[in-house]
């Protein structure tokens, strides 16, 4: 009896701790350099060549070179405590990361998020639209592509017995909204 609750025990704990696993490695969060925000980096990328960062946003433009380095246009976003960028109205500009090797431009489109660890390189001059902009650089070692959510936006229904009725969820009758009861 004491071994089989020592049993569940140990699984509940390794169900528990796997849960609040982080998305990226420790050994690779380790190595950045919490003290330096975006917000002083995009300020004098200069001042921090050479120190290893984290920076998270929005892929704007992808680019596979000649040269074999895949290069990331990114607006930059607030991370959250999984170091996950957050979708909002908030950034302190645009980054570019630079990562030796090819990453697959389709996956990494437009639209998708990354968190980007590096070590910080000289800036580059370059344009948004027709304005003049000078962009840091992040020699990207490791690169985080988070997975698309998809939310709905309908409502889900109960129908008082602990069972949600919604978009995820069908009955095994039918799937939603080809359902024979809503004829």
């Amino acid at each position: 009896m004491v071994k089989a609750i020592s049993y569940i025990l140990l699984a509940v704990s390794l169900v528990t701790v796997t849960g609040c696993a982080k998305e990226i490695p420790e050994n690779v969060i380790s190595n950045v350099d919490q003290s330096i925000t975006f917000s002083m980096l995009i300020k004098d990328p200069s001042a921090y060549e050479g120190k290893t960062v984290m920076a998270g946003g929005e892929i704007v433009r992808s680019v596979n070179e000649s040269s074999g380095i895949t290069s990331l246009e990114i607006m930059e976003l607030p991370l959250d405590s999984d170091y996950k960028p957050v979708k909002g109205d908030k950034s302190s500009g645009r980054f570019r990361a630079s990562y030796k090797g090819y990453l697959e431009t389709h996956l990494f489109r437009p639209g998708r998020l990354v968190t980007v660890v590096g070590t910080v390189a000289a800036p580059k001059k370059g344009t948004i639209g027709s304005m003049s902009y000078v962009f840091p650089v992040i020699d990207a070692t490791y690169i985080k592509l988070w997975p698309i959510v998809k939310t709905s936006t309908l409502p889900a229904y109960s129908i008082g017995l602990g069972f949600d009725y919604g978009p995820g969820m069908f009955p095994p009758w039918g799937y939603y909204p080809y359902n024979p009861f809503w004829y």
